[in-house]
């Protein structure tokens, strides 16, 4: 019993990072004690479950004030889903000794709303760019001056 012990308290000082495309959160409250909410995050099909089509989907336990925090974001305009996001975990020992990620803090992975300018938009594919100095593929870049009297 005591060596469970110490293993659950060693689990509980574990991290991991998530990053991802957040689908959706959802929050539940029974009875006004038991509240909490998940994160649902998909990933493409690995194609190890031969019974899943499409994408997969993790669930990360999300505290129950953290969906307000987010709700407000996205009523503020600075959130929006499905979004790629990072998402700080806490991994925890769950039923069937499986483990358990709960969500500490998220945050937008990538330009926040607002920040994105027509410019780093591909007008063929309306894909943002992943860095707007970097040519297209197949793109032959043309050849910069480096001695350019202009250049700070």
């Amino acid at each position: 019993m005591a060596e469970q012990i110490a293993q659950n308290s060693f689990l509980g000082d574990m991290q991991t990072v998530i990053r991802g495309q957040v689908e959706s959160l959802t929050r539940y409250e029974i009875d006004g004690d038991n509240k909490g909410g998940s994160i649902w995050v998909s990933k493409p099909n690995t194609g190890k479950n031969p019974n899943n089509l499409g994408n997969e989907l993790i669930k990360i336990k999300m505290p129950f004030e953290m969906f307000d925090q987010k709700k407000a974001e996205v009523e503020a305009g600075k959130l929006y889903f499905p979004c790629q996001m990072e998402i700080l975990c806490e991994i925890n020992m769950g039923g069937q000794n499986k483990a358990v990620l709960t969500a500490l803090s998220m945050k937008v992975d990538g330009p926040e709303p607002g920040q994105i300018e027509d410019k780093d938009i591909d007008k063929s594919t309306g894909e943002i760019l992943p860095d707007k100095d970097k040519a297209k593929p197949g793109v032959t870049p043309a050849p910069q001056n480096h001695n350019s009297p202009n250049k700070p």
